[in-house]
């Protein structure tokens, strides 16, 4: 098939492939997390100190993959960036087996290499987008959100296996490679931006700093339903080893479920109505888990967050796109996506030192105030959504 022949809902399958294939990474190293911190015995506070390697190494990485995004196009960095996410991951398998500073390490490649495939992959959507006449971001989103889902079974599979997770990760590495060498060619072609590298380092304006805001609040919470959901249920809820990723799998269906279906309630209503109504289902899906917490109220919680972070960053990345100056979308795009993602990496540090100082259970209540900031900022943001 040529690049001009392919249709392009053909190219929107093979994205959405794109997206799941990042999220089925990174969900793996999520659901091996409580394995890899008991294999190097380390505390909830010395976890998070380890975990704050990886936005750092995201944080680094945002000037460089916005630029080299920028200049050489979504579809060649995506390509690269595909090839070296699931090697980093083998990478964390390989440090859980050794010491902390291998793992420090491993971590912050991790978050540079994620940070990469972020930027490149939600360019390419951005992109490919403009072809169609109606929302079609939140679905590439909900298959990120089903690669988590699925990710969490196979985990919970290779557990139940008593297999490490090194291993766990090079299956999915073997698998990854099959899907990209079959698709690659397939990629939406981008034109390069040859501006100058100091362009492109330049600092978000002030409209995409305000979503930028947006984002980081709910990826915050994002990050922290990834790696502490599984801990909450097993010291907070206080279910049996079998049940600890229950919090995690009805979190990630109900966000998936509203990916699958967002863009049609986008179009119906509007981003703006859209993204308030996320921000309260956040914060009152996390306060209901707290409250009160057992295996039912706590997973009617998680559900409701989960329904609650579905759509805003989707909803986000294509109001950046239609906001933003022509021929610096991508730049745009870059700088807001790279501020909502360094959310979705600091919060699982910023929760294990909550959780060193007053306990997990108050930790998610502090975090739950979150969801109150999108619910204003889209308030406030009402004449650019």
């Amino acid at each position: 098939m040529s690049e001009t022949s392919i249709s392009k809902q053909s190219r929107r399958v093979i994205l959405s492939g794109y997206f799941f294939y990042t999220g089925i990474c990174f969900a793996s190293w999520a659901s091996r997390i409580p394995d890899i911190k008991l294999a190097l015995g380390l505390t909830d506070a010395q976890f998070g100190g380890m975990l704050l390697f990886l936005p750092l190494g995201s944080f680094l990485g945002i000037p460089i993959s916005g630029s080299l995004t920028a200049r050489h196009g979504s579809n060649i960095m995506l390509k690269i960036a595909s090839i070296l996410y699931p090697l980093s991951l083998v990478n964390i398998g390989w440090a859980a087996d050794t010491n902390v500073v291998h793992l420090g390490l491993a971590l912050f490649i991790f978050g540079m290499i994620g940070n990469l495939f972020n930027v490149s992959v939600n360019t390419q959507a951005v992109e490919l987008a403009k072809l169609f006449e109606k929302s079609i971001i939140s679905t590439f989103h909900g298959f990120w959100s089903l690669a988590g889902f699925v990710g969490g079974l196979i985990g919970s599979y290779f557990i139940a296996q008593s297999l490490t997770p090194i291993m766990q990760f090079i299956v999915i590495l073997v698998l990854g490679y099959i899907f990209l060498f079959t698709t690659q060619q397939h990629l939406l072609r981008s034109a390069s931006n040859k501006q100058s590298l100091k362009k492109m380092w330049t600092k978000p304006t002030p409209l995409m700093f305000q979503f930028g805001l947006i984002a980081l609040s709910n990826m915050i919470c994002e990050g922290m339903m990834f790696d502490w959901s599984g801990v909450f249920f097993q010291s907070v809820v206080k279910v049996s080893e079998s049940q600890r990723t229950i919090g995690y799998i009805s979190f990630m269906g109900c966000m998936t479920t509203g990916r699958m279906f967002a863009d049609a309630l986008i179009n119906y209503w509007g981003p703006r109505k859209q993204l308030m109504l996320s921000g309260l289902l956040v914060t009152l899906g996390l306060v209901i888990a707290i409250l009160q917490p057992s295996i039912i109220t706590s997973t009617i919680g998680f559900m409701l967050v989960g329904f609650g972070v579905s759509s805003v960053i989707p909803t986000i990345y294509g109001s950046v796109g239609r906001s933003a100056e022509p021929g610096q979308a991508s730049i745009a795009l870059a700088s807001v996506s790279s501020i909502g993602f360094f959310g979705f990496l600091i919060g699982p540090p910023i929760v294990g030192f909550l959780s060193g100082a007053l306990g997990l259970r108050w930790a998610f209540l502090a975090i739950s105030i979150l969801g109150l900031v999108t619910f204003i900022q889209s308030y406030r943001l009402k004449k650019y959504l």
